[in-house]
């Protein structure tokens, strides 16, 4: 066994008390509260930002994906924001990226487990999701928006799901922070986790959570900016 694999399963005992933990729980002793935060009340995410933290991914994009030095910035990558359950993310972490004139080398992972690869992914993904979300929300250039465009947008990636007939409502009913907030993340989709055996059989709203969060990963201001005055012309 390597000494990687040995210290992954040292870690994995010590994080399982934190996995029951709520956010607000105090750490245990030899907890770095200080950089990974406090235990998440979601015990699978939490795992994912420890495996994250563990195999050193944080030291060059940092914990929350604010890249340091020359690391690839994870946060606006396209090919990060393509990626569906780890199909690009996982054969790159396990090949590893060469040097290049701007960016530095990337270690091969090829000897982490398929689980490894999936928390690795599950906390890129979370940390991708809430740093474009306050990005877009905190955004003052986007300018007014074009109810063509947010239309046309509106077609191509939300049509298949929502019907325009159901959404004359929706700008009646929030101001226009709210508005850009539940565009980015629905409300209705924001339940906390649960291990239930309905909520787990639940694929209709994990699979709508999961299109969300693809969309929210690769949202610019403009887009969502273009998706409200789409919504305001439908009042």
């Amino acid at each position: 066994m390597s000494h990687r694999q040995d210290l992954y399963l040292l870690f994995c005992g010590l994080i399982l008390g934190a996995g029951s933990a709520t956010a607000q729980a105090p750490a245990r002793p030899g907890y770095d509260i200080n950089y990974i935060g406090p235990p998440m009340a979601d015990p699978v995410m939490q795992h994912s930002k420890e495996t994250y933290v563990l195999f050193g991914c944080s030291y060059c994009h940092g914990l929350y994906l604010v890249a340091r030095g020359e690391a690839t910035d994870l946060m606006h990558s396209r090919l990060v924001g393509s990626d569906e359950n780890g199909n690009v993310i996982g054969p790159l972490l396990r090949r590893g990226i060469p040097q290049t004139a701007k960016l530095s080398p990337m270690p091969q992972f090829s000897d982490l487990s398929d689980q490894q690869i999936a928390d690795l992914v599950r906390w890129i993904h979370y940390g991708r999701q809430q740093g474009r979300y306050q990005e877009v929300m905190e955004a003052k250039d986007a300018g007014p928006g074009h109810a063509a465009a947010g239309k046309a947008y509106f077609e191509q990636k939300c049509s298949s799901c929502h019907a325009t007939a159901g959404l004359s409502s929706i700008a009646k009913k929030y101001d226009a922070a709210a508005l850009k907030a539940q565009i980015l993340k629905p409300q209705a989709l924001e339940a906390a986790p649960s291990w239930k055996v309905e909520r787990l059989h639940d694929t209709k709203t994990t699979a709508a959570r999961q299109r969300h969060g693809a969309l929210l990963e690769n949202y610019s201001a403009g887009d969502v900016a273009n998706l409200m005055a789409y919504l305001e012309s439908l009042k």
